[in-house]
């Protein structure tokens, strides 16, 4: 129920024991719109805009968006940078008094970052004149010599391997721009991050030092900003070839010592951006008194409206209406404001009033970037100008792109086209259509992963059955990466292969084993326990996975916490019982790098075997089942797929070729069922409702919940 302040109060829990107050530190590099009383008078107010995961993305492309009553709308040409561009100089004009921040995923999640090791992102991004930004765990996704030459202002400079200096070639520097090695178009905008740290094989007298700077004090308008940087902890869970050298904390025990480092500064005003998704962020804002303004990033929430966080409850504010009543003075005793935006849909809008070193008044609003919006000519031409070669491209031509997973420089990299993925098409080309939603819109299961693992599985059973390996004679399962990123495709339209590169914009290669029942059901509980953990500081982000083949019940309500009795209620492959001691046939994903025993998340199989094209070029050319390939001993992995192997997106592109459509019918949820397993009627457990039964029109986040349950309201604590 809203309160007198306007707000509605979120009946919430402390995660952590109590004692345990010194929570991971919560994220502010917002940017809000001015309420009329605010607009009136300029003087005194000081404006945060707030651009927060981009993944990558420099084009258009179609949404699913919010509004501020509840209701969503579909859009066919969301986001862009030069849409995003113009939003920012408005904002800019409109109070010289600002802070440009952008937190979160930036150079990794479409074909372009993919193919340039984020260079076409980086080029693009340096126009915008940003004040400070925060790395996410996508970020690091090329490497740590990439991380560094592009965002660190000291310490080391690794050389780039020759695979990334391949790839990095792809988009020309920019003059002034480059890193010592002229590979890696560095970032201009400062980076800052209090949790990162040098170690081994590092030499000893580097370890323990921050690579980035923990953070950078500003002047607007007579005010003093300290903007402090968390970013992504989770980063040596997601692959150990993106850590080397690097040692990763949640932020916790070191914000209190920077806060009073900031303070002794002058910082009048503290604002704390972090990759540490919202869950997390909140219990941070909570918890530390100093901090006025969290930026929160990772997790791709949208705040409608800001919250407001102390030590005894969160509120969420109302969009467009005054901030009075109780939060107000709420706000005066210290209360955080916490927002997050998400991806390029949205900038965000903070105006702070500030008097005498405190935030007595404040507006927010997260501001579509949608139809309505004119891009930026200088920012549209040059993002076309980085989209030529791959889409019209220089005469005509689209340029080849290969994608060399490290491995493959081992002891070389061998010419373009020989080995890796290869992008020789233009974007824009047409690979399908579809009748239905397809977005990664849901925690639990959507659409989409359906189709994805769907499309996999039956493309690989094929190759299975027809190779006669023994001892298989096609695939059971398969399953789908719950990434949070990847674009909307709206009913009724195309499907590009610009589509199915931001569903998958990473290089893994497709691989096969078999794995007993209990290895893959263990493997699931795992998963589902990093989602939904309600200790935001024991989940890993992500979404669940798609599964292909597979049906199960789960119990996310009266199980919650013992790993032992299990989220799982039942698992089916096909129409059988999955069974602990039998062996099933898994093809999915392999990351280049990951134990090779190891299936989409999943390890302890066995007799793995890769997938490789014939021609590298031609996805419809004919595929073998082939073993690991074996590198000589000199780096630290020693077998890696097939220098033509076979990657996700082939698999769409086929089954793509062979379905009028993807519909409802076929790939529509229902392959999971959410139950109440105290109660049975007839001898099946009872469905319970959708974890959200009715949505918040002041706080957007998927359906079902991305991690504790209190953000939608569905439990009372």
């Amino acid at each position: 129920m809203p309160d007198a302040s306007g707000g509605e109060k979120i009946n919430i829990r402390t995660f952590l024991h109590a004692g345990c107050r010194l929570i991971t530190l919560a994220a502010v590099g917002l940017a809000l719109t001015a309420t009329p009383a605010l607009a009136k008078k300029k003087s005194g107010v000081v404006t945060l805009i707030a651009m927060g995961d981009l993944h990558g993305t420099l084009v258009p492309h179609a949404a699913v968006l919010k509004n501020t009553d509840g209701t969503e709308r579909e859009v066919e040409a969301a986001g862009g940078l030069a849409k995003l561009k113009r939003v920012v100089d408005d904002i800019r004009a409109d109070n010289p008094h600002n802070l440009l921040l952008s937190c979160g995923d930036l150079t990794h999640g479409s074909a372009e970052t993919l193919f340039t090791v984020g260079d076409a992102m980086i080029k693009a991004m340096n126009a915008f004149n940003i004040d400070a930004f925060t790395p996410g765990n996508w970020d690091f996704g090329y490497g740590p010599a990439v991380f560094r030459n592009r965002f660190a202002s000291f310490g080391p400079r690794p050389a780039i391997p020759p695979n990334i200096a391949v790839m990095a070639d792809y988009v020309d520097c920019i003059d002034g721009s480059c890193t010592e090695s002229n590979q890696i178009i560095k970032a201009n905008f400062p980076s800052v991050a209090i949790n990162l740290y040098n170690a081994p094989p590092l030499p000893e007298p580097l370890q323990d030092r921050r690579v980035l700077d923990a953070y950078k004090i500003f002047d607007r308008g007579g005010v003093k900003i300290a903007v402090i940087g968390i970013t992504a902890s989770i980063v040596p869970q997601q692959a150990d070839v993106f850590n080397i050298g690097l040692r990763f904390t949640q932020g916790v025990e070191e914000l209190p010592e920077i806060i009073e480092v900031v303070k002794a500064a002058g910082a009048e005003l503290i604002v704390v951006q972090s990759e540490l998704g919202m869950s997390q962020n909140i219990e941070i804002a909570r918890s530390f008194k100093d901090i006025d303004v969290m930026y929160s990033a990772h997790t791709h929430e949208i705040t409608l409206g800001a919250l407001l966080a102390d030590e005894y409850e969160v509120t969420r504010t109302t969009p467009g209406q005054r901030l009075r009543g109780k939060d107000r003075r709420r706000l005066a005793r210290g209360a955080a404001i916490v927002v997050e935006t998400n991806r390029d849909m949205y900038v965000g809008r903070l105006d702070l009033r500030v008097a005498g070193g405190k935030v007595i008044d404040f507006s927010w609003e997260a501001i579509p970037v949608d139809d309505d919006i004119l891009p930026d000519s200088e920012m549209e031409k040059l993002v076309a100008e980085l989209e030529e070669d791959f889409v019209a491209g220089r005469d005509g031509i689209v340029k080849r792109h290969t994608f060399l997973p490290g491995a493959f420089c081992n002891p070389g990299c061998g010419a373009p086209g020989e080995r890796g993925l290869q992008l020789t098409e233009s974007l824009d080309t047409v690979v399908g259509h579809t009748d239905t939603l397809l977005l990664r819109h849901h925690v639990l299961e959507d659409t989409l992963n359906n189709f994805l693992a769907d499309a996999i599985r039956v493309q690989t059973d094929k190759v299975v059955s027809d190779s006669g390996t023994d001892p298989w004679d096609g695939v059971d399962i398969s399953m789908s990466n719950g990434f949070r990123f990847g674009n909307a495709v709206l009913p009724k339209a195309d499907i590009t292969l610009r589509d199915l590169y931001t569903w998958f914009p990473v290089g893994p290669a497709v691989n096969v084993g078999d794995f007993s029942g209990q290895a893959i059901e263990t493997s699931l509980e795992e998963i589902l326990s990093a989602v939904f953990n309600r200790n935001p500081f024991l989940q890993r982000g992500g979404w669940y996975l798609g599964l292909a083949n597979m049906s199960q019940e789960i119990d996310l309500d009266n199980r919650p916490f013992s790993s032992s009795s299990g989220r799982i209620v039942s698992t089916k492959v096909g129409e059988a019982p999955l069974d602990s001691s039998e062996r099933y046939v898994f093809a999915s994903c392999y990351a280049h790098g990951d134990a090779i025993d190891a299936v989409c998340r999943t390890g302890g199989g066995a007799n793995h075997m890769f997938f490789e094209l014939a021609d590298a070029d031609d996805y419809r050319s004919a595929i073998t089942i082939v073993d690991p390939v074996l590198l000589p001993p000199t780096g630290p992995v020693r077998r890696a797929a097939p220098f033509k192997y076979v990657h996700p997106i082939h698999l769409l592109r086929r089954h793509l070729d062979e379905i009028e459509a993807v519909t409802e019918e076929d790939y529509g949820v229902g392959r999971i069922r959410t139950v109440d397993s105290r109660k049975q009627d007839g001898g099946e457990y009872l469905t319970v409702p959708a974890p959200v039964p009715e949505p918040d029109p002041t706080f957007v986040q998927p359906p079902q919940g991305a991690g504790p349950k209190f953000f939608s309201g569905w439990i009372e604590y």
